[in-house]
C-alpha cells in the first residue's frame, strides 16, 4: 500500500514538474517574442521617421489640391475664343483692284497709325469721317507722300457696346476706293502701328476703265498746290515766288573792260557770294523730317527735359541752319497731369530774353515764327502724351546778354508759362 501511495506521489510531482517545463518554455519564447517585436519597431521608427512624415505632408497637400484643380479647370478653359475683327501691330494687305475694300485697324489714346501706299500711287483725295474721333496729319507735301499718319480725336474711347469707331475714306490717284474703319482700343499693344496696303495700279487702271470709271485722277503728275493745312502745319509770313517764276534781268551792253573782270572773277571764286536761301517747299520737306525724326527717336533728337510748370514739361532739339537766315528747332511739349490741357493760342512762342550783368531777364521781345508744323490738333496736349513742334524762324542778331527762349503756356495758367533756352547750331 506504500508503495502504491509513494508511486503515485511520484507520477503527481512528475507531471507537475512536466506542467511547470512547459510554461517555463511557453514564458521564455513569449518574451522573447515581445523584446524581437519591440526591437523592430524602435528600429524602424529611428530609421524611416522623416520619411513617413514628409509623404504623409505631400499626401495631405495632393489631396487638396488636386479636387481644386480639377474645379477650376472648366473655369479657365476657353472654346472657341473670339479673334478680334481688326488689325493691330504690323499689318500687311493685299487688296481687289476691282472693289472698294474696307481695312478695319486698333487705334488707341496716345498712338498713331501710319498706313503707307505703293509707290507707284498716291492719294487723291481724303475724307474724314468725324475729325473728333481720328483725323489724319495734313502733311505740307502731301501731294508727293505715299504713306499717311492717322491720329485718334479725345472722342475714339471703347464703349461697352462696342459701337464707338471712324472711318476715313481714300481716294487713289489711280481711282481705288479706300475705307479705314478705326476701331478704338484700350491697350496700346492692340494699337495698328503699321499697314502696308498692297495692289497693282495697273490692274486697278485696267479694271476701272472696262468699268467706265475715271482713272489718274489728278494727272500723271499733280501740281503743287500752296501750303495750307487746317490744324497741323500753316505757313507764317509772305510767301516766297517759285524759282520758275524768277525773271532774269537783262545784261546790261557788255564791254570789254566788264567782260575782262566777269573773265576773272568767276563765280566759284567770290567769296562774299551769298547763299541761295531755301524755297518754302524746301523748308516743309526739311521740317517734316525733322519732325518725323524727333517723333521717331525723342531721346537722340531732342535735349533733357525741363521741371514741369503747371503741368507742362519742354525739350528741344539743337538749332538747324537752314540757309543763311533760317533756322529750324523741334520743340516738345508733354502734359505730365491727368487732364487734358489746350495750349494757348501762339504757344510755342520765342522769344528774345535781355539779360543784365547778373543774369536777371530785364526785357522780352517775340521772335516772329515763318513756319511751323507740329502733331498737335488746335492746340491740345492729352494726359500723358506729347506733342512736337517744328519752328523755322528768321536768326536776329543778338548781343552779349541776350539769348533766344522758348515758352509754352496752356488756358488754365496762362500768366505762367514754362521756358527754356535754345541749343547751339548744328
Amino acid at each position: 500500500m506504500k508503495a502504491l501511495i509513494t508511486k503515485s506521489r511520484s507520477s503527481d510531482l512528475l507531471i507537475r514538474l512536466m506542467v511547470a517545463f512547459a510554461l517555463t518554455i511557453a514564458i521564455s519564447v513569449s518574451t522573447e517574442a515581445q523584446v524581437r517585436r519591440s526591437v523592430t519597431k524602435r528600429n524602424q521608427k529611428a530609421t524611416s521617421h522623416p520619411v513617413p512624415t514628409e509623404a504623409k505632408k505631400d499626401l495631405s497637400e495632393k489631396t487638396v489640391d488636386i479636387p481644386a484643380a480639377t474645379v477650376a479647370s472648366p473655369a479657365v478653359t476657353v472654346i472657341n475664343s473670339p479673334q478680334p475683327d481688326f488689325l493691330s501691330g504690323e499689318a500687311n494687305v493685299t487688296v481687289n483692284p476691282n472693289q472698294p475694300t474696307v481695312i478695319r485697324l486698333g487705334l488707341a489714346q496716345n498712338a498713331v497709325s501710319i498706313v503707307e501706299f505703293p509707290a507707284s500711287d498716291g492719294v487723291y483725295y481724303i475724307h474724314e469721317g468725324n475729325p473728333k474721333l481720328a483725323s489724319v496729319f495734313q502733311s505740307p507735301t502731301k501731294e508727293t507722300d505715299r504713306s499717311i499718319t492717322i491720329y485718334p480725336g479725345e472722342g475714339l474711347v471703347p464703349s461697352k457696346d462696342g459701337s464707338t469707331a471712324a472711318a476715313i475714306s481714300l481716294q487713289m490717284r489711280s481711282g481705288l476706293v479706300l475705307i479705314l474703319e478705326l476701331v478704338p482700343v484700350s491697350d496700346i499693344k492692340r494699337n495698328a502701328h503699321r499697314c502696308v496696303i498692297n495692289y497693282d495700279r495697273d490692274a486697278v487702271v485696267s479694271a476701272r476703265k472696262v468699268a467706265g470709271l475715271a482713272y489718274n485722277l489728278g494727272g500723271e503728275s499733280a501740281t503743287v498746290s500752296p501750303i495750307n493745312s487746317r490744324a497741323s502745319s500753316k505757313l507764317v509770313g509772305l510767301v516766297q515766288p517759285n524759282e520758275s517764276s524768277i525773271v532774269e534781268s537783262p545784261k546790261p551792253p557788255e564791254s570789254p573792260i566788264s567782260n575782262a573782270v566777269y573773265t576773272e572773277l568767276t563765280e566759284k571764286k567770290r567769296g562774299s557770294t551769298k547763299a541761295k536761301a531755301l524755297t518754302d517747299v524746301e523748308i516743309s520737306k526739311t521740317s517734316n523730317k525733322r519732325l518725323a525724326d524727333a517723333l521717331r527717336d525723342p531721346k537722340r533728337n531732342l535735349g533733357s527735359w525741363s521741371a514741369p510748370v503747371n503741368g507742362l514739361e519742354l525739350s528741344v532739339s539743337r538749332v538747324t541752319d537752314l540757309d543763311a537766315d533760317d533756322r529750324l528747332v523741334v520743340v516738345a511739349v508733354r502734359n505730365s497731369t491727368t487732364s487734358n490741357l489746350r495750349l494757348v493760342p501762339g504757344s510755342p512762342e520765342l522769344q528774345i530774353q535781355t539779360l543784365d550783368k547778373d543774369g536777371n531777364s530785364l526785357l522780352n521781345s517775340r521772335l516772329d515764327i515763318r513756319y511751323l508744323e507740329t502733331t498737335a490738333m488746335d492746340g491740345l496736349v492729352m494726359p500723358g502724351s506729347t506733342s512736337f513742334y517744328a519752328l523755322v524762324y528768321k536768326a536776329p542778331t543778338l548781343g552779349v546778354n541776350q539769348k533766344i527762349r522758348v515758352t509754352v503756356a496752356h488756358k488754365d495758367a496762362a500768366d505762367s508759362p514754362v521756358a527754356t533756352a535754345l541749343g547751339g547750331s548744328k
